[in-house]
């Protein structure tokens, strides 16, 4: 054997050896991914696994947080510090949370109930002060203060409200409506509002009954707790108040 070929030998051994390495990997290790990395989307891929998400919806998260750590990475950056624990990450893929815009939009009649019974809640308490006072006011809007008058006025406010806020919020695609269609919307919705408000006391006599000051008060103590689970339950943010 010449010296040449000496020399070749263990070269060409040494990397016939390499090639067998590379092709023995498992193939999160193909991927490059630091050795911490490669194990936490080995246990993702498990945490998956046991969910019920489609074999398709689990390869797409797969390959998009695998793309991610390889750009991350570089800068020393792990799979726990960008997406938490494996299981914190399962949950936020099975049930992601809903931005504000599509948590508004999905639940828009939550939102109305909610400003419905804000304004129903501040009628109650403001007649229910009058009814104790006994002043001229109160017995010159005795249709106004009859329950029947408090509770339409009410809910169309918590309607007309919501649908507000759903308007005024950003859109997801990012247009912005103008500073004049707000303040114009706006005043139209004060306007309707003003115009249901006036037709309701209007109403007078056993179709719009009104309760004692005390009743009021009560009822207003109610909506107050009622509104507070509510907002707890529904985590509700688009409100007036």
């Amino acid at each position: 054997m010449s010296e040449s070929e000496t020399s070749k030998t263990p070269r060409n051994a040494a990397a016939g050896a390499k090639q067998a390495q590379v092709a023995e990997r498992p193939v999160h290790e193909a991927t490059e991914l630091t050795k911490r990395n490669a194990e936490y989307m080995r246990q993702m891929r498990k945490s998956l696994d046991a969910t019920a998400l489609s074999g398709e919806k689990k390869t797409a998260v797969l390959n998009e947080m695998t793309s991610t750590l390889l750009a991350e990475q570089g800068r020393g950056t792990t799979a726990r510090q960008l997406y938490g624990t494996v299981q914190e990450r399962t949950e936020e893929i099975v049930n992601p949370k809903k931005t504000p815009v599509e948590r508004q939009k999905a639940n828009y009649w939550v939102t109305a109930l909610d400003n419905g019974l804000m304004l129903f809640m501040i009628f109650c308490l403001m007649y229910g002060i009058m009814g104790f006072i006994g002043t001229n006011a109160t017995k010159n809007s005795a249709g106004a203060n009859g329950i029947t008058a408090i509770l339409i006025t009410s809910a169309i406010g918590g309607l007309g409200v919501a649908k507000l806020f759903e308007y005024l919020m950003p859109a997801k695609d990012g247009k912005k409506v103008s500073l004049w269609k707000k303040i114009a919307w706006s005043v139209l919705a004060i306007i309707v509002w003003m115009l249901v408000f006036t037709t309701m006391s209007m109403i007078q006599g056993p179709l719009n009954p009104v309760l004692p000051g005390i009743a009021y008060l009560i009822i207003a103590v109610v909506v107050f707790f009622a509104r507070m689970w509510l907002k707890r339950r529904f985590n509700i943010t688009t409100s007036m108040f």
